[in-house]
């Protein structure tokens, strides 16, 4: 499941990016269909984007930013910021738990006090 997740999220990235080199008002202004099928394709990013966002917040302290179409998710993009930060601050300490980083830290740390006390 995590392959078909993780290779979706790729294709969409990579689509989102091709679509964003372009001139979509020029395509808009020639075909109503393509305008039609940007607005759709925005809405399905905006509701993906919401999901992503509110998982994220969910494991962290912050609440998940409020965004009703692309122009608030712009005006609000410190919010998204501050939400993925969080995120990838806890990855971080895990992956340092998991590793044992931090457990050797811990006791470095408390074998260098020991030898100042002696």
């Amino acid at each position: 499941m995590q392959d078909e997740i993780q290779s979706s999220l790729i294709a969409t990235t990579r689509t989102s990016g091709q679509i964003s080199s372009e001139d979509l008002g020029f395509q808009r202004s020639l075909n109503p269909e393509v305008g039609k099928a940007l607005d759709e394709q925005s809405e399905r990013l905006l509701a993906l984007s919401k999901s992503l966002l509110k998982s994220a917040a969910s494991i962290s302290e912050l609440k998940a930013p409020v965004f009703e179409d692309a122009e608030d998710l712009d005006n609000n993009w410190r919010n998204v910021v501050d939400v993925v930060d969080s995120l990838l601050e806890k990855t971080d300490i895990c992956l340092d738990e998991y590793t044992g980083v931090i457990k050797q830290k811990d006791t470095e740390e408390v074998d260098a006090h020991s030898l100042q006390k002696e």
